[in-house]
């Protein structure tokens, strides 16, 4: 039976508008983002079919459009995947623009707080640096490095051609660890020594380095390593 003959109270749109989002299922949700099934097949039972074979919302919103046309789910081409996976990342951007006109980071759980929705859960490691002005207000970020961080790729060349185009007063160096382990590696080490020393010339300084994972943060700073 397609949606549109269901009861009204059922159908997710309507139970939406009715009661809102948080009546529906993540299966009902994903739905509403479809809103077409295919022959045999309603929007709901493509969204079911999705989660079993994924896992979750979470794991999806992991996964790129070529990870899930792997999955050969039939009724979901290119345009859908594209649909889901864009509200998705909508999600996350909201969950850390809250107070964008105004965002401080005046700690260093601000910084992951601000982060986390972007990169904790990826599946590989992007690392990214902000720029801030002297209230450490956040002017702009960018991403200077995607997949393991290797010392050798991360140049302060770039790094501080951002920062004076941004005309920022210091900088905060964010990346993420997939395995979930905080400790800073070899690689995160020489990094930071790398460019903390070149932002001393500069005269930029680099305030801090948080490596963030699903367990929590590690600050450089905190841990008297800046």
């Amino acid at each position: 039976m397609k949606i549109k003959d269901w009861p009204s109270s059922d159908r997710p749109r309507e139970k939406y508008f009715q009661r809102g989002g948080y009546a529906l299922t993540d299966a009902e949700l994903l739905a509403i983002i479809i809103g077409k099934g295919v022959k045999n097949k309603s929007a709901l039972d493509l969204s079911k079919e999705i989660l079993h074979r994924v896992g979750s919302l979470k794991r999806l919103g992991q996964k790129s459009v070529r990870e899930i046309e792997e999955l050969k789910i039939a009724g979901l081409g290119r345009v859908k995947i594209i649909s889901i996976l864009a509200a998705l990342e909508l999600g996350r951007r909201s969950l850390s623009r809250k107070n964008e006109s105004k965002v401080k980071f005046q700690s260093p759980r601000d910084v992951y707080e601000y982060y986390y929705p972007f990169i904790a859960n990826l599946k590989y490691e992007l690392f990214k640096v902000a720029a801030v002005d002297g209230e450490n207000g956040l002017i702009k970020d960018t991403t200077i490095s995607k997949g393991i961080l290797d010392a050798s790729l991360v140049h302060p060349r770039e790094v501080f051609k951002f920062a004076v185009n941004e005309n920022a007063s210091g900088l905060f160096l964010i990346h993420n660890h997939p395995s979930g382990v905080l400790k800073p590696s070899e690689d995160d080490l020489k990094v930071t020594q790398r460019l903390y020393d070149a932002g001393e010339m500069m005269g930029i300084r680099i305030i801090d380095h948080i490596i963030v994972s699903e367990r929590g943060f590690y600050s450089f700073s905190e841990h008297n390593l800046m």
